[in-house]
């Protein structure tokens, strides 16, 4: 076998190797334990609002139709894609009223994957990665 061969099967095991790192990062964007389709609202108070990467978290109290307040994880899409939509890291803070419309979970856990927040003066956030834009909206959309 030649030098130029060896180089060529290193070359070729080289891409396999990187395919296969690749794929099971594909497999991290999965919304499979989100409703695919159905939406709903919850208001709540800001607990955490984590602006970190690669996925934003908001956990609010919500409270329950039967006076039992819930604590509900909201996931939300990267920093970079956040702030192309106008949102940054002091876009709220602890004790914040919002309301969120989101994807719930499938499990009926209390989370879901954010697509807009309403902050208590009524500024629209929207997340791209929630995959929510219904009309109406003003959400700064990315140019």
């Amino acid at each position: 076998m030649s030098v130029s061969s060896h180089a060529s099967a290193g070359f070729a095991l080289a891409g396999l190797a990187m395919a296969a790192l690749v794929v099971p990062a594909w497999a991290h964007h999965s919304h499979a334990n989100y409703e695919a389709v159905d939406t709903i609202t919850v208001t709540g108070t800001v607990t955490d609002y984590q602006w970190i990467n690669p996925h934003t978290w908001i956990y609010i109290t919500v409270m329950g139709e039967d006076g039992v307040p819930q604590e509900w994880a909201l996931e939300s899409g990267s920093t970079g894609q956040l702030t192309r939509r106008g949102w940054h890291a002091e876009s709220m803070k602890p004790g914040d009223t919002i309301t969120a419309l989101i994807k719930p979970l499938k499990d009926g856990s209390y989370g879901g994957v954010l697509g807009i927040i309403t902050l208590a003066d009524g500024t629209a956030l929207c997340d791209p990665f929630g995959g929510i834009e219904p009309e109406g909206t003003n959400c700064i959309r990315p140019e």
